[in-house]
């Protein structure tokens, strides 16, 4: 369905050393995953399209890199920065984006939980990456130690950021997309009632991921008779 694809692709974000040399696979995975999602709703067509920036800036940011590699290091701190912030700014509305398209998807399937946590992540996401942005303008009144310590701790906030969005994202790729699977990867056991519980579990998730499918599939259908 593009979750699992999405997930890999956002997956390779979490590279903060070397990102200008992975952002160009992490954007193209991640285009593939989100243009699936695409038909679903509105905000993963805004998300498709803002994956669509990160791409060309990640391949004009890998441009850089490699001129960096074999000819000569850039001493340009200021376009430096402003490429950080623009990948900051990127990265975050792409993933605000996405976070409505899930809360969305999670609205409409019936998922609660992933709503209220949906809600959350994208004030922390906002929050996070616009701290991001700021630490990257020409801050000279600030302390050097007080500036390094709070870029230390920015960054910290990011990975744990980075790292529960793609829990939401694996959240929706378990139980919209194949609820049950982990069943299937378990070992069969020696006891006869473990392996008929765990057959009735996956055939009961089974069906909610048929209903939960069906339910998006005629959303998806009924949008585009509207067009």
């Amino acid at each position: 369905m593009g979750f699992g694809t999405l997930f890999i692709g956002y997956f390779l974000i979490l590279n903060l050393t070397y990102y200008s040399l992975s952002d160009v696979i992490a954007a193209s995975v991640m285009l593939l995953g989100l243009y699936k999602l695409s038909g679903f709703n509105k905000y993963f067509k805004y998300s498709l399209i803002a994956c669509g920036v990160f791409l060309a800036f990640s391949v004009g940011e890998f441009g850089v890199a490699i001129y960096e590699m074999f000819f000569a290091k850039l001493d340009l701190p200021a376009l430096i920065s402003a490429m950080s912030a623009v990948r900051s700014l990127i990265i975050g509305v792409m993933t605000v984006l996405m976070l409505k398209a899930i809360c969305a998807i999670a609205r409409e399937v019936e998922l609660p939980e992933l709503v209220k946590k949906c809600d959350r992540l994208t004030v922390a996401t906002s929050t996070v990456y616009s701290v991001l942005i700021v630490l990257e303008l020409p801050l000279s009144f600030i302390d050097p130690y007080v500036l390094a310590v709070s870029s230390l701790l920015v960054i910290l906030a990011e990975i744990v950021v980075l790292i529960l969005n793609l829990t939401a994202i694996y959240t929706c790729y378990m139980k919209i997309c194949m609820p049950g699977d982990e069943e299937l990867k378990d070992k069969p056991s020696r006891f006869a009632f473990v392996n008929e519980y765990r057959a009735r579990k996956a055939e009961q998730a089974e069906l909610e991921a048929k209903k939960r499918l069906e339910s998006l599939k005629k959303k998806k259908d009924k949008a585009g008779r509207k067009k």
